[in-house]
């Protein structure tokens, strides 16, 4: 199979397993911080989308590090008169203990392939119209006059969350006050706020809400993980963490913006209210900016509120630091498990035959292998001993033994194999042959 649908397919395999462990580490984690601030389980969602894209992308790196050094190491070794080469160093960790080797067809590899590409052009075309659809109503916006109570709101929110002045448009194509933009975001409200006659709770809830969303940078960092969640849209699981990372998104900022008001109840009763005053007209989310209902959770939103958090700044560090410890350190472990493919038929048929090592013109090493499904199978005949002349393997003896294939690995034009007594498999051998485009080389590792 081609080196990109090889990659691709060890991407997919390994995201499967891991960024399902991942999902499961991470609800126990927002368990803990159940009764914490919602910052703090945010970040706990965003270091899990992180770990879903790195994880499987570590080991796909790792394993075509592993690959690389086989070449290098290949190319390093001097060739001998004989066909029997030697390499001193040898390839170090040729087969990694906690890798297990999979077969997977070259049709169903080549599959994997175009139906990620064509969910990546998806994802990322849905999210390219999201932008444009965000920035078309950013054009549409237009200034009008600011009503005084609206401006002495908006003044009262900056100062508080020590905001340089933000630009409030009026637009059409929003239902709810939005935030749009990260180098120089604008506020948008619906033309019912230049309208109506919202209380003063109602305008410090919704603006100091939106306010809160650019004291957090939230535009910028919310546009790197849906970029994050495109790259891993092929698992379920990654919804459900962009769905998380939204929702605690709301709850943070509500806890932010809830200090503006004298009370919770207060602040839930003006969030009620705005809906009320908007459901008729709905909410569109075909637009990419950050809106005062977007997660959908008003209600969640509301119990969290009214809710108070525990706020003890002993319990709060260590619960956070354990939340932390425990994604990274099962990210980390998991990385460590990983699946590798196993060469496919046409790889090792190449390698299939009866191969002969000569010292001077007389036969002394002969390796009968034979395909077998998706592996290796195979005899090797050779001296008791094989001494090392000045880099060269020579019989030392002879007496032969009978050795069988217990494992086998195919890089290319190489391959691995394992070799063991036929008798006693407990203390396996390692070799390394490669195919040159001439004599058939042998190395010893």
């Amino acid at each position: 199979m081609s080196d990109i649908s090889q990659w691709v397919t060890l991407f997919l395999l390994n995201g499967i397993w891991q960024i399902t462990a991942i999902t499961l580490l991470a609800l126990g984690s927002a368990t803990l911080l159940r009764r914490m601030p919602a910052r703090f389980a945010h970040r706990m969602w965003v270091l899990a989308m992180a770990a879903c894209l790195m994880i499987p992308l570590a080991t796909v790196l790792i394993q075509k590090g592993a690959a690389r050094d086989i070449d290098a190491r290949h190319k390093q070794a001097s060739p001998l008169v004989e066909p029997l080469n030697s390499t001193p160093t040898g390839f170090t960790r040729p087969f990694r203990a906690l890798s297990h080797s999979i077969s997977v067809p070259p049709v169903l590899s080549q599959a994997l392939l175009w139906a990620f590409a064509v969910l990546l052009f998806y994802e990322t075309a849905r999210l390219l119209w999201m932008l444009g659809r965000t920035s078309f109503i950013r054009r549409r916006a237009y200034e009008c006059e600011i009503p005084a109570r609206v401006a002495a709101v908006a003044g009262r929110c900056l100062q508080a969350f020590a905001l340089r002045a933000v630009p409030i448009l009026c637009s059409a194509d929003v239902p709810v006050p939005a935030t749009i933009g990260f180098r120089r975001p604008v506020l948008l409200l619906p033309e019912t706020f230049f309208t109506n006659e919202f209380s003063e709770d109602d305008l410090l809830s919704a603006l100091s809400h939106e306010f809160a969303h650019i004291r957090r940078s939230d535009f910028i960092l919310n546009l790197f993980y849906e970029f994050a969640h495109v790259a891993v849209c092929f698992h379920p699981f990654t919804a459900f963490i962009k769905s998380r990372i939204a929702h605690t998104r709301e709850l943070a900022c509500d806890e932010m913006a809830v200090g503006m008001l004298s009370s919770g109840s207060r602040y839930a009763s003006s969030l009620l209210h705005i809906a009320q005053s908007v459901c008729s007209a709905g909410q569109s989310h075909s637009t990419y900016a950050l809106g005062l209902f977007d997660s959908d959770t008003l209600e969640e939103r509301i119990v969290n509120i009214l809710n108070e958090t525990n706020e003890n700044r002993r319990w709060r560090r260590s619960l956070r630091l354990l939340a932390v410890f425990l994604v990274g350190m099962a990210a980390l472990g998991i990385s460590a498990f990983s699946l590798k493919l196993s060469a496919d038929n046409a790889d090792l048929q190449q390698f299939a035959g009866t191969w002969e090592c000569k010292y001077k013109g007389k036969t002394f090493f002969t390796l009968k292998m034979a395909v077998q499904g998706a592996t290796i199978t195979g005899t090797a005949v050779h001296p008791d001993r094989l001494t090392d002349v000045d880099g060269e393997l020579i019989p030392g003896s002879d007496e032969n033994s009978t050795d069988k294939i217990v494992e086998a690995h195919a890089a290319g034009r190489r391959l691995l194999l394992k070799l063991a007594h036929a008798n006693d498999a407990s203390a396996p051998w390692p070799l390394q042959f490669s195919l040159n485009g001439g004599p058939f080389s042998m190395d010893s590792l």
